[in-house]
């Protein structure tokens, strides 16, 4: 029930996205992927641990710490990313090594979705992708119509899948992109780089959903919007490696 429930949210953050571009909202945009993130990651944490009991309670800690870097990197912006990923991975551990009868598998899943949720939150409020934060809007939304048209066509899944999510991807990319000034080559460049990231980190996210305990069917939706999360965390990993010099 509240997979569903979590997919009423996606679809009403991602409409809010477009109503803060026609508004020009920057900080409602910024608080849909904030939003959008945390829902991903709560999605992920309930189907590890059952949250009608008392482990409710980790997947709340867990989300508290996502959401860390939002909190602190807009109270003292000139926080170093590094140092405040350091102390909560630290502090997580620390939470879990006082929880009994806590799985090693469900941990090691746990820790990853929570480290890249907060890793990507602390990128989101960051000034890089405030700066083009229209642009990756427009590529965020017109991913989801693509991907949902897929779907619905069933036309992605199968041998092609990953061809698929690259050429996405990389079209459409390399499409907006070309609406702005940027040199050709970078474009080109960072096209592929976000392509190949989001298609490795897609195929690592629903291997991860496939250890679940709690959940046994995964909804065509999941695969959207591990897709999007996947393309939004490859835009960090793609900076982070300054590969687009000149882009971003």
């Amino acid at each position: 029930m509240i997979q569903v429930q979590l997919r009423y949210f996606q679809y009403i953050l991602s409409t809010a996205i477009f109503a803060g571009i026609v508004i020009s909202s920057t900080p409602l945009i910024s608080a849909c992927f904030v939003g959008l993130t945390l829902i991903w990651l709560t999605e992920m944490l309930v189907g590890q641990f059952d949250i009608n009991t008392e482990k409710f309670y980790v997947v709340l800690v867990l989300l508290l710490i996502a959401f860390s870097t939002v909190s602190i990197k807009s109270l003292y912006p000139d926080t170093e990313l590094s140092y405040l990923f350091v102390g909560a991975l630290i502090l997580a551990i620390l939470y879990f090594m006082l929880q009994p009868d806590i799985n090693i598998y469900k941990v090691g899943n746990s820790l990853l979705a929570t480290v890249i949720a907060m890793l990507v939150n602390g990128f989101i409020v960051g000034s890089v992708f405030q700066e083009h934060i229209i642009y990756i809007s427009f590529m965020m939304l017109l991913l989801l119509f693509l991907k949902t048209l897929a779907t619905y066509f069933n036309i992605q899944f199968g041998n092609f899948q990953f061809f698929f999510n690259f050429f996405l991807v990389f079209i459409i990319f390399s499409g907006i992109s070309s609406f702005y000034d940027f040199v050709v080559i970078h474009v080109l460049i960072a096209a592929a780089a976000t392509a190949i990231f989001t298609t490795f980190l897609t195929f690592m996210f629903i291997k991860i959903r496939y250890e679940y305990e709690l959940t046994s069917r995964l909804s065509n939706q999941i695969y959207i919007f591990d897709y999007l999360f996947a393309f939004i965390c490859s835009l960090y990993i793609v900076d982070s490696l300054n590969v687009i010099n000149g882009l971003f």
